[in-house]
């Protein structure tokens, strides 16, 4: 199961967000927009591993949360409130209404329930298209921060980066709580687990509420950067899509695979952009299925296993994974 974190691991955490505290003093504004996105999209899938990776239900809830979120912000901020104050807003907002909608379409399992989640997100960018509190269809335009394009760049990626740190930190400390054994044990056998004593109805609709909380508070810091929403944009299904794709390159119902599968496929997105321009998407499409056919259990559980066994356990998990194709 879940074995806490090592000294080295913990030091290793430390490290990689202190570089990313330092990184806007050694690089240029493109890149730290690019590290923005990065971590804009690693917040969606770590927040997506706590219903589907943990818990094994796979939801395109994501994009309906997220521009849930980013909705909050913008007509909380032309009312006149604090960006901050409206971050959290949003997260409980979005908390309530995943309690609320967990209730029913939790009691669905497999593609019903997805399907149920997909439904979801096109609800909510319907009900932004046509409600005038958030503009409808012409959008919504939200306060400009004041300061050059330096300040607004490093407010925007370290608010962005704040994000993404809580997102990682709850869900590490979830997985070493009874919790998050709830959650693998639904994963594994959810009328096992029930028949073991464990309330499958609560932990799903928790994992589901951990899951909404910080593609909100994404939605709220991506809303005040571009200054001005459509529903199209923010209620994208892209955004679902991503984020189960980059958990599944980095491990899925891994902490840090989410996060190492966001960084992959940007900087991989971005390699591909300039070297097969049109076709760019193709090889990307491609890559991303490889991987899924060969490795399917994701980058980080892989280097466990190497970690674990050694290097000459690549082969054998290649070769296994081959074999499932032979008929």
């Amino acid at each position: 199961m879940f074995r806490p974190w090592s000294h080295i691991q913990w030091f290793g955490m430390g490290a990689g967000v202190l570089a990313l505290i330092l990184l806007p003093s050694f690089v240029e504004n493109d890149e730290i927009r690019k590290w923005m996105d990065i971590l804009m999209v690693a917040i969606l899938a770590v927040s997506w591993n706590f219903i589907g990776g943990l818990t094994g239900y796979p939801s395109f809830a994501s994009a309906a949360f997220f521009g849930l979120g980013a909705y909050t912000t913008a007509i909380l901020m032309n009312a006149g409130f604090n960006f901050f104050i409206t971050l959290g807003i949003g997260a409980c907002l979005c908390a309530l209404v995943a309690l609320a909608l967990g209730v029913p379409i939790l009691r669905l399992r497999g593609h019903y329930f997805a399907i149920a989640t997909f439904g979801v997100a096109e609800f909510f960018r319907e009900l932004a298209d046509n409600l005038r509190i958030t503009g409808g269809g012409d959008g919504i335009n939200l306060p400009q921060i004041t300061g050059g394009p330096d300040y607004f760049t490093r407010f925007f990626y370290f608010s962005m980066l704040g994000v993404a740190v809580l997102a990682v930190l709850t869900q590490y400390f979830v997985t070493r709580h009874r919790l998050g054994y709830g959650f693998v044990a639904i994963r594994e056998n959810e009328d096992a687990a029930a028949m073991t004593g464990v309330d499958t109805t609560k932990y799903k609709i928790i994992a589901f509420v951990l899951s909404s909380i910080f593609p909100a508070m994404g939605g709220g810091v991506y809303a005040y950067r571009a200054a001005f929403l459509e529903p199209i944009d923010v209620f994208d299904v892209l955004f679902s899509i991503k984020a189960i794709v980059m958990s599944m390159l980095g491990g899925v119902g891994t902490v840090m695979g989410p996060l190492v599968g966001a960084v992959m496929m940007e900087y991989l997105s971005d390699y591909l952009w300039g070297a097969f321009t049109e076709f760019h998407s193709a090889f990307l499409g491609i890559i991303i299925v490889l991987v899924v056919l060969f490795i399917p259990r994701g980058l980080m559980a892989v280097s466990q296993e190497v970690k674990s066994r050694g290097w000459g356990s690549l082969g054998i998990i290649l070769k296994s994974n081959i074999q499932r194709f032979k008929v």
